[in-house]
């Protein structure tokens, strides 16, 4: 059960993005179909250490129907046009202009279903002298400055792990629970839209300020990629050390025994710190050296200093405190059996959110969904034949 029980979306996404922003919504109650082309949604091929379908398309699409439809067809697009018509919600992973030519556009489909929310997902936006070019989160990424940013002054480097996209999924995710909300008092759905460069944007906002009276734009720098706080190496392997803000940098010198330091009128503020993180991190490296990843923690958390052991991600499978947060969650796959997944990603009072179905399997449910919006078996099973849907 969940705040959006009896809300149903059709998920004409694909990669990434799109399909985070349905599985948050997946996950409040909504009943999610999963509308894929022939040969499915492309992640379901990455490369991934699974014998199967990759870990990304199994971790994004649990807790949703999946029907094939070939939209290249008349027929198929005809069976998408009713989903649409039943849906509470539409979202396109498209870039822009393709669903319009498909007949699935905001305006074709909102006229059939005027309660519709229709939410597009790109990578540059729906309009504007880029809206056209093909984009993916590292592309975006790129565009957007962050690898210039994330290299701490070295060769730039690349966020791994889609941030972008998910970041992308959980705004689209939002603005669609917003439309709907909207929709309560207007009694009409609302056109949605996020982009990833709209996300990058958004995610720099403490970083893109520009004072143009007073700078030279080439000169816009928030200093922060490059500082005391960093992953240093232990005696057995690496922590993350928040050590350069006013109260944390004192504590964490009693730690360090490295006192003296803080009687030097030069580190006495965040800012001075910083400036001469050249001076001081290597003195800082070679204390830690001394002993293992736990042992620091212990120690910095007992001191109320930030500090983290770096990790695997698998690692989080044993982690307590998300069993306590309720985000362990297992799901039984027809083909792999139990997958142990991540769980809802917030919660809601009273209400317990996730879903029991596991990642579906390409076409799996194109009969019982075409069924519901009112085709009959003979329609369905002749569009098998004819390869319509799969």
């Amino acid at each position: 059960m969940g705040a959006l029980d009896g809300i149903r979306v059709l998920d004409l996404t694909h990669y990434v993005a799109g399909p985070f922003c349905t599985l948050l919504l997946a996950d409040q109650g909504a009943e999610v179909v999963k509308l894929e082309p022939p040969g499915g949604d492309a992640i379901r091929r990455f490369p991934s250490s699974f014998e199967g379908e990759s870990r990304l398309f199994l971790g994004l699409n649990r807790g949703k129907r999946s029907i094939g439809v070939d939209l290249s067809r008349e027929e198929g697009r005809r069976a998408a046009r009713a989903l649409a018509a039943r849906a509470d919600v539409l979202a396109e992973g498209f870039r822009p202009g393709v669903a319009a030519r498909l007949g699935l556009g905001a305006e074709e489909v909102r006229a059939l279903n005027p309660r519709l929310v229709y939410a597009s997902i790109s990578a540059y936006g729906q309009a504007g002298p880029l809206s056209g070019r093909r984009g993916i989160d590292p592309i975006v990424q790129t565009f957007a400055g962050i690898p210039a940013e994330q290299g701490g002054g070295g060769p730039p480097q690349l966020v791994q792990g889609h941030f972008l996209d998910y970041f992308t999924g959980a705004l689209a995710a939002n603005a669609i629970a917003l439309a709907l909300l909207e929709r309560e008092r207007t009694g009409e759905g609302r056109r949605v839209e996020a982009s990833l460069l709209g996300s990058a944007a958004a995610l720099q906002q403490g970083r893109l300020v520009w004072a143009p009276d007073r700078e030279p734009r080439e000169n816009v720098r928030d200093l922060l990629g490059d500082r005391l706080a960093r992953i240093y190496e232990t005696a057995d392997g690496h922590v993350y050390l928040y050590l350069d803000v006013d109260g944390f940098w004192e504590r964490a010198l009693a730690v360090l025994g490295l006192e003296r330091l803080g009687e030097d009128a030069r580190f006495q503020t965040f800012r001075g710190r910083h400036a001469g993180r050249g001076e001081l991190v290597p003195q800082i490296q070679e204390i830690l050296r001394g002993a293992p990843s736990d042992a620091w923690v212990e120690r910095f958390e007992g001191a109320g200093v930030p500090c983290a052991k770096v990790r695997w991600p698998w690692e989080l499978f044993g982690e307590e405190q998300l069993r306590a947060m309720g985000m362990l969650r297992e799901v039984r796959h027809p083909g792999y059996g139990p997958l142990r997944v991540m769980g809802p990603s917030f919660t809601l009072e009273g209400l317990p959110g996730g879903s029991a179905l596991p990642p579906p399997r390409l076409g799996e449910h194109t009969g019982e969904v075409l069924q519901e919006a009112g085709f009959t078996p003979g329609e369905i099973a002749g569009w098998r034949a004819a390869g319509v849907v799969f």
